[in-house]
C-alpha cells in the first residue's frame, strides 16, 4: 500500500489536469463559435418531436451536435434517415463518438468539423441550437442550398426574418422556444421568410 501512497498526489494532480484542459477546450470553443455545447432538456427533445412529422426520407443534420443527445434522438426517431451531427468542439464530439460506440447505431455519423463546409442541399430536416451570431450565419447558408419543403427546426433562436410555419413552448424554466420552418421556392424564399 505504500505505493498507493506515494502515486496518490500524481494521480490527483493529473486528474486536475486534464479536467482543466477539459473546461479550457470547451470555453476556448465557446468563445469562438458564440455557442457553448449545451445538452437539450427531455422537455425540449419531446417538443422537438411533437413539432417534427413522424415520417421523413432522406439525410438530417444535427449542426452543434455537442454531446450528441439530439442526433441519437433524431436517429431513433428516424430509423431510415442518414443522421449526421456536426460538432466543431473536440471534447463534446469525442464524447459523442464514445457514447456512438457504446451505443451502435447505423444511421447514426458524427464529424468533427464546421457544417459551413459542407453542403446541406440533400437535407430534409436540418437541426441546431445555435446562438444569435451563429444563426445569422446559418441563415444565409439555408438560403443558399436548401431545397423546397426542406425542414428546419431551431431550438431558443429564431432564423433571422424568417416566419416559423409553427412554433411551441416547452414548459420549462426557460420558457424555451422550438421553431419550425418549412422552406419554399428557393427563389421565394426571402419573400416568404420576412415576417
Amino acid at each position: 500500500m505504500w505505493w498507493a501512497m506515494t502515486y496518490e498526489p500524481i494521480i490527483e494532480l493529473t486528474v486536475l489536469i486534464l479536467t482543466l484542459v477539459a473546461v479550457a477546450s470547451v470555453l476556448g470553443w465557446y468563445l469562438l463559435t458564440g455557442t457553448p455545447p449545451l445538452p437539450s432538456s427531455p422537455a425540449v427533445k419531446r417538443a422537438m418531436l411533437a413539432a417534427l412529422p413522424n415520417k421523413l426520407e432522406g439525410t438530417v443534420y444535427d449542426l452543434g451536435s455537442g454531446w450528441g443527445g439530439m442526433a441519437f434522438t433524431l436517429a431513433r426517431r428516424y430509423h431510415g434517415c442518414r443522421v449526421i451531427g456536426f460538432e466543431v468542439s473536440p471534447l463534446p464530439w469525442v464524447f459523442s463518438r464514445l457514447r456512438l460506440l457504446l451505443q451502435p447505431t447505423p444511421n447514426l455519423y458524427f464529424h468533427c468539423r464546421s457544417f459551413h463546409k459542407v453542403s446541406q442541399e440533400d437535407a430534409v430536416l436540418v437541426v441546431s441550437y445555435l446562438g444569435p451570431r451563429a444563426m445569422e450565419k446559418l441563415k444565409l447558408k439555408l438560403e443558399a442550398e436548401l431545397k423546397p419543403n426542406a425542414l428546419v427546426l431551431s431550438i431558443f433562436f429564431r432564423v433571422p426574418n424568417w416566419q416559423p410555419a409553427s412554433e411551441h413552448m416547452v414548459p420549462d424554466m426557460h420558457k424555451t422556444p422550438v421553431y419550425l420552418y418549412r422552406v419554399r421556392d428557393k427563389n421565394k424564399i426571402n419573400r416568404h421568410s420576412r415576417g
